[in-house]
């Protein structure tokens, strides 16, 4: 993309996300949801090139896709017929993956200046990155821009054990300029969290040579001495889609009260809904709304229990009738499977039950329309279904059967 000649009038959002579609579609529908609800903005996704389907998708929202050629997953298998030996897989292994690394982040710089071109960044310019997109930290950095991580899973690594004494030994002025940062600043611990692949030497010498950066983030590239002055925000958005865990849980109170419902809900460790439920356990003056257990508690007269776990397909494995709320690409199509197997009434919309207000009448409006769902599921003709496929279900087994498969490709003896 050629650099921007005229000056631009609209500011940037990019999107960038690398990794597999889990690590790439939720960032995507953020980004088209961004789009068309800030259409001041122009929005941008850059991505792996095998999410090329993406594209057509994002069209459709005003996001324009952008490529990188480097694969999702790199795979020593991909090198496998040109090697023998395990030495040799190793060493050609790693260096394929020094060069495939070093021109995704070549592609990464040229993209990106290309966007912003040689003019003057805009206030309202931003990247929005994952946690395995952090070529964009540096990027927004040297375009001084603000940085954004959004990440829709826990972080998937961890920092060594021995990595902060040594930080504090090799630079004890950014450690101080770390430990001391305000509320709301970066901090060490967004450091030991997320960001402390950043201050290793294969991201250093690419912000060097580069990006004529300084060599770790936070700190002059001629002095090499923390910026004291200039203290970016915490950039770390953790991703969901409650945003109002009380009026959810209004939701269901209401559908208690008006049925004789009772409910069981795994909360999946989100802190915002956890926080929700012992705030309403807490404000209990009786017993009928208390803490069971350090994971369970006990809500609107022991007819809704909350335990601090998760469930993907216990439901249909359990043959038990569904009902299904769908909030963003496949599980749309996944809600429409379950509704066409039988299992599950048609789904619910998403303000059928996360209402955007938490008034009464928006609660009893989302409460009735939980309950006829409820009701449809019920019926003898979606449990009959339910009880169908989990028999179906429980004569498979999925595993063996990949392996089979894998024989059968491979001419493997039995």
């Amino acid at each position: 993309m050629e650099a921007e000649t005229e000056e631009r009038t609209k500011p940037i959002a990019i999107f960038m996300a690398f990794g597999t579609k889990g690590d790439v579609y939720p960032i995507a529908a953020i980004a088209a949801a961004f789009a068309c609800d800030q259409k001041q903005y122009n929005v941008l996704l850059i991505t792996h090139s095998a999410h090329k389907n993406l594209g057509h998708h994002l069209a459709g929202k005003h996001v324009a896709y952008y490529p990188i050629l480097s694969p999702p997953v790199l795979s020593t298998d991909q090198n496998h017929e040109s090697t023998t030996g395990s030495g040799l897989l190793e060493l050609s292994f790693s260096l394929q993956k020094r060069m495939v690394t070093k021109e995704h982040r070549r592609e990464c710089y040229s993209l990106v200046q290309g966007i912003f071109g040689c003019g003057q960044s805009l206030d309202g310019d931003f990247i929005v990155i994952n946690f395995f997109a952090l070529e964009g930290w540096s990027l927004a950095e040297m375009f001084r821009v603000r940085c954004i991580v959004a990440a829709p899973y826990v972080v998937p690594y961890s920092a060594p054990s021995s990595f902060e004494r040594h930080f504090k030994k090799e630079l004890p002025l950014l450690y101080r300029y770390l430990q001391e940062a305000p509320t709301n600043k970066v901090c060490w611990k967004d450091v030991i969290h997320w960001m402390w692949p950043l201050f290793t030497d294969s991201w250093g010498s690419w912000r060097c040579d580069d990006l004529n950066l300084g060599p770790c983030p936070f700190t002059d590239p001629v002095t090499g001495l923390p910026t004291w002055h200039d203290r970016p925000p915490s950039p770390l958005l953790i991703m969901g889609f409650l945003k109002n865990p009380r009026a959810f849980l209004r939701v269901l109170q209401t559908v208690i009260e008006i049925t004789s419902y009772r409910f069981i809900l795994f909360t999946a460790g989100f802190e915002a809904l956890d926080a929700a439920v012992h705030m309403i356990a807490a404000e209990a003056s009786c017993l009928s709304q208390r803490q069971l257990s350090e994971d369970c508690s006990s809500l609107f007269n022991n007819r809704l229990f909350c335990f601090n776990g998760g469930t993907t397909a216990a439901a249909i494995h359990a043959g038990i009738p569904q009902v299904v709320c769908p909030f963003m690409l496949d599980q749309f199509y996944w809600a429409e499977r379950m509704f066409w197997l039988g299992v599950a009434p048609e789904p619910l919309k998403r303000d059928h039950l996360l209402p955007d207000k938490n008034d009464d009448l928006s609660i009893h409006d989302a409460a009735n329309v939980l309950s006829r769902a409820i009701n449809d599921a019920l019926s003898p003709k979606v449990k009959a279904c339910a009880i169908e496929i989990a028999e179906r279900i429980s004569q498979e087994n999925g595993v063996l059967e990949a392996v089979k498969t894998l024989k059968l490709e491979l001419a493997c003896p039995n």
